[in-house]
C-alpha cells in the first residue's frame, strides 16, 4: 500500500520538547478558544505515529487534524495537516508552526 507523505514523514524520530516549548503549547490552546484539544503526545499506549508529536484536534471528534514534528537533530517545525488534502508546511518556530494552526500570538 503506497505511504502518504505525512505517513512517511512522521516516521523519522522526533525530539523531545523541553519545559519552554510545553508551557508554549498550553498557553496557545488557552488562547485559542475554539481549539478542544492539543498536547504533547508521550504516553507508552499512545499512537507510535504520533508519540513525540504535539497533537491538535480542531474538529468535532477526537481525531488529530495537526501534527507538529519536531525532527531530531533539525531546528525546524514541520506542521502536518492529517485531513485531506495534506499539506506539510515547515516553520523555523514552535510559536509559528502553532499559529499557522490557529492565529493567537501576534
Amino acid at each position: 500500500m503506497k505511504k502518504t507523505a505525512a505517513e512517511i514523514l512522521l516516521t523519522f524520530p522526533p525530539r523531545s520538547l523541553g519545559p519552554a516549548e510545553r508551557a508554549l503549547v498550553d498557553e496557545w490552546l488557552g488562547r485559542a478558544g475554539d481549539v478542544p484539544m492539543a498536547y504533547v503526545s508521550e504516553r507508552r499506549s499512545d499512537d507510535p505515529k504520533l508519540f513525540g508529536r504535539v497533537v491538535i484536534t480542531t474538529g468535532p471528534d477526537e481525531r488529530p487534524s495537526h501534527v507538529i514534528h519536531p525532527p531530531v537533530d533539525c531546528l525546524s517545525w514541520l506542521v502536518i495537516s492529517m485531513e485531506p488534502p495534506c499539506r506539510i508546511q515547515q516553520f523555523e518556530t514552535l510559536r509559528d508552526a502553532l499559529n499557522s494552526v490557529r492565529p493567537v500570538f501576534s
